[in-house]
């Protein structure tokens, strides 16, 4: 029985609120889908003008964190922007609305760090993750890692160092 009486209270309290939302519903759901239209076209227009840029990107994990300041950043080739993920907060020389929106967009997303590059208008991306803890774990000279970084940007002037 008392399932019964929350039941109908529910339904009671319900209705009416639902009723009530149906008026801003009406009016917030076209102004939000104008919107987001809004920032896909400047979205877009952003990989535009930045085609053929590179980015790798890395998070605020205490250990590998480190080890990519000290080895791996001072090591990548011209031309690679870096992505710094400070907890939710994004920090970069670009649009962080922008490139909070690609990093949400990550096709190939397996956990950081991660690469990125603008072409022909489309982000493409590719996550480093395992071959980074290759090197920081087992061992395994920097180098290739460098390597497998180049090639994806397709990058000629490789940085050999170990």
């Amino acid at each position: 029985m008392r399932k019964l009486k929350d039941i109908v209270l529910k339904f009671i309290i319900g209705i009416p609120l639902f009723i009530l939302a149906i008026p801003f519903l009406i009016i917030s759901i076209p102004i939000e889908h104008v919107r987001r239209k809004k920032f896909e076209k400047r979205y877009a227009e952003f990989l535009n003008e930045h085609n053929g840029k590179n980015f790798f990107c890395y998070n605020n994990r205490k250990h590998s964190k480190q080890y990519i300041e000290e080895n791996i950043l001072p090591n990548l080739t011209d031309g690679i922007e870096i992505v710094y993920l400070n907890g939710k907060k994004v920090e970069s020389e670009y649009n962080s609305e922008f490139i909070s929106e690609a990093l949400y967009g990550l096709k190939h997303y397996n956990k950081f760090p991660h690469i990125m590059k603008i072409r022909n208008g489309k982000l493409i991306d590719k996550s480093v993750n395992n071959p980074f803890y290759n090197i920081l774990n087992a061992n395994k000279p920097k180098s290739s890692f460098l390597n497998q970084l180049n090639t994806f940007f397709n990058l000629n002037d490789i940085n050999n160092t170990t």
